[in-house]
């Protein structure tokens, strides 16, 4: 299985590389802040009245003002309490119509990644920009044990995991430290007005 991931990531990079010369990358950036659904947050409004709601059971579902569904979506690790969702807007440069929501799940106390989601609307429809399966593709291991993080700098978008461990002779919890076993970048083409994903090397 490690094969198939590295080799698959290998082809998704390639990809990457085939697409530069035929479209250039638009810069990522945030808007707005994080809002975290957990506990008594429930649910943020994303755009005209739609929400994201957490359900408590380990879902997340985006309806309009009228409860009706535009997307809905489990947990990867099909876990029922202790589910938080993490949700912020994200922009593409020079992309007026069309608008992003990073969703990031994990559950537990320590965190552990659960899912990550980018979902956009474009005139009233609603669509998975990314999933889960899209970063397994390029080398994620999503029903591992990690910590997931998603940065934007200097228009990149960037996502990191992280393990936790203890390191030789730590006897607490807060002594505890983690490792960066993976990085991805998710580019936008103006080609094809898509995302397009790719594994980075690890220094």
């Amino acid at each position: 299985m490690g094969f198939r991931r590295a080799f698959a990531g290998l082809i998704a990079g390639l990809m990457i590389s085939s697409f530069a010369p035929f479209a250039s990358a638009a810069a990522v950036e945030v808007v707005g802040e994080k809002t975290f659904l957990y506990m008594d947050t429930t649910e943020v409004e994303l755009a005209d009245g739609v929400r994201a709601v957490d359900k408590k059971d380990g879902s997340l579902a985006i309806v309009d003002k009228d409860g009706k569904l535009k997307l809905g979506f489990r947990n990867v690790d099909d876990a029922k309490e202790f589910v938080g969702f993490t949700v912020r807007e994200l922009a593409v440069e020079d992309e007026e119509d069309i608008r992003f929501w990073e969703i990031l799940a994990d559950v537990g106390a320590h965190a552990k990644n659960c899912g990550y989601w980018l979902i956009s609307e474009e005139k009233g429809n609603w669509r998975f920009a990314v999933t889960t399966d899209d970063l397994a593709k390029i080398g994620y291991k999503p029903n591992e044990w990690h910590v997931l993080q998603s940065e934007v700098e200097d228009g990149r978008c960037i996502l990191t995991a992280s393990i936790e461990y203890m390191p030789e002779g730590a006897q607490f919890e807060y002594e505890r430290q983690f490792a960066t076993d993976w990085q991805g970048e998710l580019v936008w083409s103006e080609r094809t007005r898509s995302f397009l994903m790719r594994p980075l090397p690890l220094e």
